[in-house]
């Protein structure tokens, strides 16, 4: 049996603009198909491509990275972790008895195994929280969205899910990956670079990273949207096991 995460569409974006600063309306649509890349390979490096152009205006920045590493299984050399885009999904899938990593970065032009931390350029991100529609997962699952502005300067915001049947949105803000250090004890982390946290007007990279450690073997996730929203006056988050955040947004407003 094959279990598979899908990340269909979108990323739209509704932003207004500082003075001169151009605005970013799309992360990535999905509609630049990438091949299917494989790993049969456990505990080695991740297996990536890249597609996408200067002039690609569906992706954040011109150019998408895929990546997918397999870090366990049951040594049968037929079992895989796989990823592909075709017509405006992104599939990342193990294989029954593999746990695998799957990896979206936008970082430009850089093909590297390692991310460019100012590869956009200052891309201005003027927006107020990411929305998050989870259609459905039968297991829990990690998921780390991290974002750059340089190497010094970065945010990652580390989420545990727990399983549902049903689709949900959960949102967080953007001045959430600002509250380095917080963590709830129940599933949620923001981690900062040694010099503080990400500046959304000046993006150099994004990345999103599906159960790095690997620990939900065989996980059948599947998630749509993606995309960013203004911060309504009440958040509500249901799904992803993302209470933490709500409790993160409280303790943010007490203050």
């Amino acid at each position: 049996m094959k279990k598979t995460l899908i990340a269909a569409a979108v990323v739209a974006l509704s932003f207004s603009s500082a003075a001169n600063a151009a605005f970013t309306s799309t992360i990535d649509l999905f509609t630049t198909n990438q091949a299917q890349i494989t790993d049969n390979t456990a505990g080695g490096n991740y297996v990536m491509t890249q597609v996408g152009s200067a002039i690609d205006t569906s992706i954040l920045g011109g150019y998408r990275d895929l990546g997918v590493n397999m870090l366990s299984s049951d040594g049968n050399p037929s079992q895989i972790s796989k990823a592909d885009v075709f017509n405006g999904v992104m599939s990342f899938s193990n294989d029954a008895s593999v746990s695998g990593t799957g990896l979206v970065r936008w970082d430009g032009a850089n093909t590297g195994l390692a991310i460019n931390t100012t590869g956009l350029g200052g891309i201005s991100l003027l927006g107020n929280a990411f929305s998050l529609r989870i259609l459905s997962s039968d297991l829990g699952f990690r998921f780390d969205l991290e974002a750059y502005t340089d190497a010094t300067h970065w945010s990652k915001m580390t989420l545990v899910s727990n399983g549902h049947a049903t689709p949900v949105n959960s949102i967080f803000g953007f001045d959430s990956f600002g509250l380095c250090g917080f963590d709830n004890l129940a599933g949620l982390t923001v981690t900062c670079g040694a010099a503080g946290a990400v500046d959304f007007l000046n993006l150099g990279a994004l990345q999103a990273v599906i159960d790095p450690l690997g620990a939900s073997t065989s996980v059948d996730l599947r998630i749509g949207q993606v995309t960013t929203v203004p911060e309504p006056a009440s958040l509500a988050l249901v799904g992803l096991g993302l209470l933490g955040v709500g409790a993160l947004r409280r303790r943010r407003t007490a203050k």
